[in-house]
């Protein structure tokens, strides 16, 4: 198989992964809304599994450059979504589904492969098992890069939740300063990629994604596009 192959391969395997891995997360926090007591996302289609809903442009785009994606995110009644717990169970809803779903899916690929059907890039029955993976890996991949501490991630708003009341001039100051953390939170990682020659975003996400991958796959793996990225949260 050629490198073009291979490359187009592993994109498109990206696809069904996108299509699961990011509704996934969206209704994971609907569900966790509804369970607390706000039927609106009910009311509104929310708890769907239908993709269109949940997809973001840019989230989906992120995805196929750096492997790790977000999607529109569910509205909420503040009025019924309103104590500390209530908001923190809330936001690790969509990364509470997300690991759910990798851990399930990642015991069928095991499955797979203990019977025979490995995964490759190559057009056989194991590009199947490919398939698996990548959706595996994706949720894995959401699951730990939302819990990132930074602004507009579900890591930041569960930090938000416990500490806004104790300082809400500071988390409002850096709420309206998102775009401009976003930006440099780029611009570090660029210039890590640059003159370190790795990956900062594989080394930020491996405290969360390490364990989680332990228990979907049995050991810790990425995943990548062969000649153009990858993302391996391991320890070295």
């Amino acid at each position: 198989m050629t490198n073009f192959v291979a490359f187009v391969l592993a994109a498109l395997l990206l696809v069904p992964a996108i299509l699961v891995a990011i509704p996934v997360h969206e209704v994971g926090h609907a569900l966790a809304a509804y369970v607390l007591g706000d039927r609106s996302v009910r009311y509104f289609g929310y708890l769907t599994p239908n993709p269109r809903r949940f997809l973001d442009p840019l989230g989906v785009i992120a995805v196929f450059v750096a492997l790790v994606g977000w999607g529109r995110r569910v509205p909420v009644q503040p009025n019924r979504i309103s104590t500390v717990g209530q908001r923190v169970i809330h936001e690790l809803g969509g990364p509470a589904a997300n690991l759910v779903v990798a851990i399930v899916l990642g015991f069928l690929w095991r499955f797979l492969t203990r019977v025979g059907m490995h995964s490759t890039l190559d057009l056989t029955p194991g590009l199947f098992g490919t398939a698996i993976y990548a959706i595996v890996f994706l949720n894995l991949s959401m699951f730990a890069f939302q819990l990132l501490p930074i602004p507009g991630l579900d890591g930041w708003a569960v930090i938000e939740a416990i500490f806004r009341s104790r300082n809400a001039r500071f988390f409002f100051q850096v709420n309206s300063r998102r775009q401009q953390i976003w930006v440099g939170c780029i611009v570090v990682i660029f210039l890590w990629q640059l003159f370190q020659g790795g990956s900062l975003l594989s080394i930020v996400m491996t405290p969360f994604y390490w364990p989680a991958s332990l228990i979907s796959f049995g050991g810790c793996a990425g995943y990548g596009i062969p000649g153009f990225n990858g993302l391996h949260p391991c320890p070295p």
